[in-house]
């Protein structure tokens, strides 16, 4: 079976290309500007919105996506317009943002994406992940801070965590290889019209998870204070508009689906990040 993933050099997909390889599948990874140097798969560069699938392939892995650009939503859709004319299976990495009560720009832009996958008439897989994290890849360094790399390195050198609101509103971590497997499994066995969450077995709040990390104490910043100082941190409006909100999913129908039993909570996973 021959792959297209787009999105390869990111973190999540990197991962993934790896360990499809060592699955045995023939992946040809597409990414735009951080060279993949991946043993075993086949590197194309470009942009997903201009690139072709390799010739042969079987089914689009979609990952590429762009989360805090001021332009995200409108790149998110060129991409995608740009995989759904190709025609073929496709596997559409979302996120569980769509069941936000709050949606900020970028949940509606998933929604919307979403909703036109279902509308395409091919068959598809949507996955959602929620807030995956895992050890890097090793010789490869993608261009995006992963927010779990971050998180891991403040635990480690700080001796108070900031952390946005009260730090009590709750995610579901899935382990990197654990949310990759599921693709695979779902690949393997045929896609048809399904759409799964993805999750860890339990939902933490952050102050769990940061203990989990070896962090000591924390420092909340209210959301008076985020959204005035939060632009020079990086932190757009809209991301602050909903940081506070509950990312809890049920994550047994794709175990059963996939045959893959997401892991607890893995700090260790972290640990030299």
């Amino acid at each position: 079976m021959r792959l297209f993933v787009t999105g390869a050099s990111s973190f999540v997909g990197a991962h993934f290309c790896s360990l499809a390889v060592r699955d045995g599948l023939v992946v040809h990874g597409l990414y735009r500007n951080t060279p993949l140097k991946l043993r075993g798969v086949v590197s194309v560069q470009g942009d997903v919105a201009t690139a072709r699938p390799s010739p042969g392939t079987d089914v689009v892995v979609h990952l590429a996506t762009k989360v805090m650009a001021s332009d995200a939503r409108e790149q998110n859709r060129r991409m995608l317009d740009a995989v759904l004319s190709w025609g073929l299976p496709v596997v559409y990495a979302s996120s569980t943002v769509v069941h936000w009560p709050r949606k900020n720009a970028y949940a509606e832009s998933r929604v919307e994406d979403e909703a036109r996958v279902r509308a395409s008439g091919l068959p598809y897989a949507i996955v959602r992940p929620c807030a995956p994290y895992g050890p890097r890849v090793p010789g490869h360094e993608p261009a995006h801070k992963e927010s779990f790399h971050t998180l891991a390195r403040m635990c480690r050198r700080l001796p108070l965590v900031p952390v946005m609101g009260n730090g009590n509103y709750r995610r579901q971590p899935v382990h990197v290889d654990d949310f990759n497997g599921a693709i695979l499994s779902l690949v393997r066995r045929g896609l048809g019209r399904d759409e799964f969450d993805a999750g860890g077995p339990e939902p933490l709040t952050l102050r769990e998870i940061i203990r989990a990390l070896g962090g000591r104490r924390v420092l909340p910043l209210p959301g008076p204070l985020l959204r005035v100082v939060g632009p020079f941190a990086g932190l757009s409006a809209d991301v602050v508009s909903t940081f506070d909100t509950d990312d809890v999913v049920d994550p047994r129908p794709l175990a059963r689906a996939s045959g893959i039993e997401p892991r607890p909570f893995d700090a260790a996973a972290l640990a030299n990040v």
